[in-house]
């Protein structure tokens, strides 16, 4: 089977998708023509999913994560956690390193865990590879954390120490 042409269902009606379907944006106002392939959909699935709204949008209404603006946006607000006591905003989609460690290509990062422990996000470590790594969960309000993304890049930006 392949990805050129099938059905699917999206909002209780049934729509042909595929990258041989040519469509327009569905950002209103926009004309933009594209196809209703993988490349344009907004989410993870056609037809919708947890991910995305399954709608189909240009390169321009379409962000980096293959979501549309509204469904960015909503992701960034359910992934977001401001702690308690600093005000500090996390974004809970990233990787986190203790302050003041290294990051280290192979070495382990924190990741959100999915749930949360006495009202704070619960942090499972893991390889920079993505697989988990032996070790206790840490809550993400106990002690100080840092995005290991800016931590990586302040390393690789700063002069080297003679």
């Amino acid at each position: 089977m392949g990805y050129a042409h099938y059905e699917i269902s999206r909002n209780g009606e049934e729509i042909a998708a595929g990258y041989g379907i040519e469509t327009a944006c569905e950002e209103k106002g926009c004309g933009e023509k594209i196809d209703r392939g993988l490349a344009y959909l907004c989410g993870k699935s056609p037809g919708g999913d947890e991910h995305g709204c399954g709608g189909y949008f240009c390169g321009k209404h379409l962000n980096i994560g293959n979501q549309c603006g509204r469904c960015g946006k909503a992701a960034a607000e359910a992934n977001r956690w401001i702690h308690p006591d600093t005000g500090e905003e996390f974004d809970l989609r990233d990787r986190f390193l203790p302050v003041g460690v290294r990051y280290d290509a192979r070495g382990i990062v924190w990741r959100y865990a999915g749930y949360e422990q006495e009202g704070s996000p619960v942090l499972e470590p893991i390889y920079t590879s993505g697989e988990l790594a032996e070790g206790a969960h840490r809550m993400l309000a106990k002690g100080e954390w840092e995005d290991a993304a800016r931590v990586a890049f302040r390393q690789r930006t700063q002069a080297p120490v003679a």
